[in-house]
């Protein structure tokens, strides 16, 4: 019966993750929301700075406040103050121009002949705003600028970034320039021109008929999303219906705090403006539901009471990652800032998330308003700026530390509510991120194209996440280190040398494969700083060996062709000096799936490392892109036979041919020929009777540490030969993908 019942629990939980993963790819794909929440994260740096002007202007400390009058003097505000008016006070502007980029850079993706200007369309989008914007300059419209006209700036940024592309999609609207242009930038300029001027001239008449009318758009919206709440009688009914609302809107990815700011400000401030002064005067508070008690008791750490999902991350995540963006979002949420959490976890368009964030707020609001008419909490009479950290705000808003203990009577039941959605996001997570590491991997071992980290699936932003992480290692090396994995001579089964292999294991990912590795270096132009430190670490180790007694043996390290600059031979012989080792001792193995042109300055440098004393082999001879050509390029010491033909080498007689052509090739330059991906006895004889001189591969050892390698070299000397030293084919476990 347990059995049966694990079962079925198990076969739930599959079937509401999979649901969830199928969900989230939907909402994510939808154009619209995906543009408008790119437009949001882009803006989080300004929403940050803009947050963070109000809590140094308004932090409810007398002794900071002070402090502060003293060191920078009584104007010491001005600072906030003009932060604030960089990012907040400008919100509105910000947001419909970066909703036309994006909305553009989605056009142009899917356009694979015209491409519109992304920068014009959101100029045009910022001059549609300003046609709809009310003509005067009174304060008042000024803050329709800020964040209390987004709501209306997102409106005119979808539809004027729609109508721009509906003009654009006319070919007859463009303008060309024949003959060529003196600037590249210059065509696509003016194949704007004309859709950027109709948007401009349809928004224009729209703002001339608003104007005729005396009102403005800004003022229409907003009394229309007014209607809703003034139907409702001040109470809970009303604020519920307030507090839904913002969170479905953020949900979306929209700042539902600002979009929503006039109704705050219009009844939810002004009932707190109202309960400040019934306080002065001593009569009771004359409302429940106001600003600051919703910023104190309901919207704790921020939208989604954000406090209670950071801690439910830090107690409940079961990776680093989520951990460690609870305790980054525990800070800032602890005066009321998660666009951490809301963007990088993310909460917005994750349905995992919807029940928990929508859910946790109106329950707090439901459970602090019964607190307070049941008299257990006083009721907020002293207004608090939302920046003023959580628990401390409980006390000065009441005036009672039975404000700060219903905070945390919230943020305990708050946690609760997110504890099973954070256990069930961490396996969505987990298994979305293993999806995307198989993909990824699955292309690079593939020679699926590239570039990969600028794909833009799951798989792409796990590459350019990877890339982050190995920038980081490849400053510390921490997570980076060498293997050896041994060269036997084909006829006396002596080990004459090893070969260096570059190794990754993440904290998150464990073991990466090591094509992976190494096309991410290439890709992000690590490959050069990492392949220094291979030279070094590889160095270091043979002049280990050679003091324990190992002389006659070739350490080879591979070399990408991005590698190849005019400084590196003298830096490896700096190298090899500095530890004395031989260069002969170390091969310079020059990958073939990167073609090098006759003549190019990365042929010369090869050569010069080949006069300056070092072996140079040519890595996977045979499939890349012009194997024969090299030989004349550059002097070649050895051959190194591409593994997807030894591979095959006993099913595919055409791979047999291909070996045996090589090797009669090494033979007539005097070069050696070196197989890799040995893995059997059946192997072994063909490469032997045709000739192959150095095998390397599991027939005879994996790719060691250091000191195994060591070991294992050393009992292959005292032996006598790879077959009484190499381990039992039976006990040896088979490679893993991608390794030799």
């Amino acid at each position: 019966m347990n059995a049966k019942l694990k079962d079925a629990t198990s076969t739930l939980r599959n079937r509401l993750v999979n649901r969830a993963l199928r969900l989230a790819d939907q909402a994510a794909g939808v154009p619209t929301l995906a543009a408008v929440r790119s437009a949001l994260i882009v803006m989080l740096p300004f929403m940050f700075l803009g947050s963070l002007a109000i809590l140094l202007n308004s932090f409810p400390l007398t002794a900071y406040r002070d402090f502060m009058a003293h060191v920078f003097g009584p104007r010491w505000t001005l600072f906030g103050e003009i932060l604030y008016s960089g990012t907040f006070a400008i919100m509105s502007l910000s947001l419909v121009f970066s909703i036309g980029q994006h909305l553009v850079d989605q056009f142009n993706s899917a356009s694979r002949i015209f491409r519109a200007n992304p920068v014009i369309a959101g100029l045009v989008n910022l001059a549609a705003l300003f046609c709809l914007f009310p003509q005067s300059a009174s304060s008042d419209n000024l803050r329709w600028f800020g964040v209390s006209g987004l709501f209306v700036a997102l409106l005119v940024g979808l539809a004027s970034t729609r109508l721009f592309l509906f003009f654009f999609s006319f070919k007859q609207l463009h303008l060309h320039l024949r003959g060529g242009a003196p600037d590249i930038a210059l065509p696509r300029t003016f194949s704007s021109f004309l859709p950027g001027i109709l948007t401009l001239l349809v928004f224009a008449a729209v703002g001339t008929l608003l104007h005729g009318t005396g009102s403005s758009l800004h003022e229409l919206a907003y009394h229309y999303i007014r209607l809703p709440f003034d139907a409702l009688h001040d109470g809970l009914e009303r604020s519920l219906l307030y507090i839904l609302s913002l969170h479905v809107l953020w949900f979306l990815g929209i700042h539902g705090a600002n979009v929503l700011d006039p109704i705050t400000h219009d009844i939810y401030g002004a009932a707190m403006l109202a309960n400040e002064t019934a306080a002065a005067v001593g009569l009771p508070l004359p409302h429940i539901m106001t600003k600051n008690f919703m910023d104190v008791f309901v919207f704790m750490g921020g939208s989604g009471a954000g406090i209670c999902l950071a801690g439910a991350l830090i107690l409940f995540g079961k990776t680093r990652t989520s951990r460690g963006l609870g305790f980054l979002s525990l800070l800032p949420g602890m005066f009321n800032i998660n666009e951490i959490l809301l963007f990088g976890l993310p909460v917005v368009l994750n349905p995992l998330m919807l029940i928990p964030f929508v859910g946790t707020p109106l329950i707090l609001a439901g459970i602090s308003y019964l607190a307070v008419v049941w008299g257990l909490v006083p009721g907020a009479s002293v207004a608090t700026e939302w920046t003023t950290p959580v628990l401390l705000n409980g006390y000065l808003a009441t005036g009672s530390l039975n404000g700060s203990l219903l905070q945390l009577v919230n943020l305990c039941l708050g946690i609760c509510i997110y504890a099973p959605f954070v256990v069930l996001t961490n396996k969505v997570n987990i298994r979305r991120t293993n999806a995307a590491f198989s993909t990824l991997t699955g292309r690079i071992c593939g020679g699926d194209g590239g570039p990969y980290s600028r794909q833009q699936d799951d798989a792409g932003t796990l590459a350019r996440s990877l890339i982050l992480d190995l920038e980081r290692e490849s400053r510390n090396a921490q997570g980076l280190f060498l293997e050896y994995q041994p060269q036997i001579c084909a006829r006396s089964g002596r080990a004459v040398g090893v070969e260096s292999l570059l190794r990754w294991r993440h904290p998150a990912y464990g073991s990466i494969p090591a094509p992976v590795t190494v096309t991410l270096a290439e890709e992000s132009g690590l490959i050069r700083p990492i392949g220094i430190w291979i030279f070094e670490t590889a160095c270091r180790t043979r002049r280990r060996w050679l003091d324990a007694g190992l002389t006659d043996l070739t350490v080879a390290v591979n070399v990408s062709a991005l590698q190849l600059q005019d400084s590196l031979p003298e830096r490896f012989m700096e190298i090899t000096r500095r530890y004395r080792v031989p260069p002969a001792q170390m091969s310079v193995e020059v990958t073939e799936s990167s073609a090098l042109d006759s003549g190019s300055p990365e042929s010369r440098v090869v050569a010069r490392l080949h006069d300056l004393g070092f072996p140079i082999a040519i890595d996977d001879f045979g499939m890349g892109h012009s194997s024969l050509k090299y030989l004349k390029q550059f002097p070649v010491n050895y051959v190194k036979i591409d593994g997807e033909i030894t591979k095959e080498l006993v099913t595919n007689p055409i791979c047999r041919d291909i070996v045996s052509s090589i090797t009669r090739l090494c033979r007539a330059r005097s070069m050696s020929c070196v197989a890799e991906f040995v893995e059997n006895d059946e192997q072994v004889a063909i490469l032997r009777e045709e000739g192959c001189d150095i095998f390397q591969g599991w027939r005879y050892s994996p790719a060691l540490p250091e000191a195994q390698c060591l070991a294992y070299l050393q009992q292959n000397r005292a032996e006598g030969g790879e077959d009484r030293a190499a381990l039992s084919a039976a006990t040896r476990p088979g490679p893993a993908a991608g390794e030799r």
